[in-house]
């Protein structure tokens, strides 16, 4: 019976199969065969399920949407469509029975629709999970399905042989929870997979749809074949907005409704968004420090080839400035990372002005604390957006010149991918300033950092540095002058 069932997957969705990853998101437009990958994927596990005690292949899966209706109009239908020579389904359990040869295996219909609903997936024993178009369900019920598999089977039935959670799913809007998972907060054991958008050239799943009664008999990768099921994509661009169009139609990350990314047409994470970046030992680090009680500071340092790598962020919340250099920035810099590299320290022009109490500015603490230290050249907003665009514009040998740790500064990352925006009065009408939010703070070290690195770059880094030595009466202190 078994052998009636065939199935021929498309590039990404292969690659999403063969993945052994504990959670997967298989992410495309519309019409890209999301759905038929996922309902063969959960039956090729089914089938791979080492055997219990009894001989049978015993598997448990919840498959997860917003509501019963989207599960039994879609889900379901798919379901009986492609695996109607297996599967039954019981109505009162809302449960699709999977069985065959050896091969025993529940599929059951989880809504959402209530907290009675999100009870009962949360106590459930399961082998796995599929969640049914994800963004439309809350991104922190990723945590609580996940501690759900791996639970069955049990006993004399064996032990799963793989378990965790598949997720399909077209793209979310920039800012949103679901861009900030998949872009930045993603588990060390999930991985992301993403389809080319419907009128790329290698767009998936055309030879399915739109055909006519003589396209679908001419071979899968005719060109009149493909060509048909292109229309579709055209068709849906010339009859929705753009914004749809970018996520459903081209596969990328939606503008964020609730206000405008600043970098939002610059910033490209695959692009500006690295591994593993290591300092060197023939430049100075540069540590862009914004004040107040929550003093994020941010390490970066111009390399050979003129880049600016942002190595590291230190983000603090309610702390004064001379409390976390001692706590938190030394400790760092006399670490083996960053040891001994000559440092400047380029603040917000305002920690010049001294206190009306102590007689003492925000730049004389970082002096008296052993750093050289110099205001940024200005405070004004314009030009210190200006600069990192500057920087994010530009490339060299085919890569970004200006590249961020991936591990090291996440929320510098997301503040670029998003959380540092413009805001939206009640009107509809973007404010001329970004929101002051935490994403904020590390955008300003930034851009004192982008302002000294983008200017005659290095004309500009030695007029600092004889600045900072110039204004103190202390020799430049490394990290390996701290003891």
């Amino acid at each position: 019976m078994l052998s009636k069932i065939a199935f021929s997957a498309s590039p990404t969705i292969a690659e999403f199969m063969r993945s052994a990853a504990f959670g997967r998101v298989l992410a495309g437009p519309v019409g890209s065969g999301k759905t038929t990958g996922c309902i063969y994927e959960l039956l090729r596990r089914c089938i791979e399920q080492e055997k219990g005690a009894d001989g049978f292949r015993y598997t448990r899966w919840a498959i997860v949407r917003q509501t019963l209706k989207q599960l039994v109009d879609t889900v379901l239908k798919d379901i009986e469509d492609k695996l109607h020579a297996v599967m039954r389904y019981k109505v009162q359990d809302k449960t699709v029975v999977v069985e065959f040869g050896d091969v025993r295996s529940e599929w059951l219909l989880l809504p959402l629709e209530d907290a009675e609903d999100q009870r009962r997936l949360l106590s459930m024993q399961l082998t796995g999970a599929w969640m049914s178009e994800g963004i439309e369900m809350d991104v922190n019920l990723v945590s609580g399905i996940s501690a759900r598999c791996g639970r069955y089977p049990s006993g004399d039935r064996g032990t799963p042989t793989w378990f965790g959670v598949i997720c399909d799913t077209n793209m979310p809007s920039e800012g949103s929870e679901w861009h900030k998972f998949m872009t930045d907060a993603l588990p060390k054991d999930w991985e992301i997979f993403i389809q080319p958008g419907g009128l790329e050239e290698h767009a998936e799943n055309l030879q399915w749809l739109t055909q006519t009664a003589e396209t679908i008999k001419l071979p899968e990768d005719d060109p009149k074949r493909i060509a048909q099921g292109r229309l579709y994509y055209e068709r849906a661009t010339r009859t929705n907005n753009a914004d749809w169009v970018k996520r459903y139609v081209h596969a990328q990350f939606g503008n964020d409704p609730s206000g405008t990314a600043v970098f939002r047409e610059s910033f490209k994470s695959d692009f500006h968004v690295r591994e593993g970046l290591m300092p060197h030992n023939f430049g100075p680090l540069l540590l862009g420090q914004d004040f107040g009680r929550d003093p994020c500071s941010l390490l970066c340092q111009v390399d050979s080839r003129g880049r600016l790598l942002v190595l590291e962020e230190i983000v603090v919340s309610d702390i004064g400035l001379e409390q976390h250099l001692r706590k938190n920035v030394k400790p760092l810099l006399m670490g083996e990372r960053y040891f001994g590299i000559p440092l400047v320290v380029i603040g917000d022009p305002s920690g010049t002005s001294k206190s009306t109490i102590y007689e003492e500015s925000t730049f004389d603490v970082l002096k008296k604390e052993g750093f050289t230290a110099v205001p940024a050249p200005t405070n004004d907003l314009e030009p210190r957006i200006r600069a990192v665009e500057s920087l994010l514009l530009k490339q060299i040998d085919g890569g970004g010149m200006i590249l961020f740790d991936k591990q090291r500064c996440p929320l510098t990352i997301r503040a670029m991918a998003g959380d540092y925006r413009y805001a939206k009065t009640r009107m509809g009408i973007r404010k001329p300033l970004p929101d002051k939010n935490d994403a904020s703070h590390i955008m300003d070290a930034l851009q004192y950092v982008c302002l000294v690195s983008s200017n005659r770059m290095n004309e500009q880094l030695g007029r600092f540095l004889r600045q900072g030595r110039d204004r103190s009466s202390r020799p430049r202190v490394t990290a390996a002058g701290w003891t």
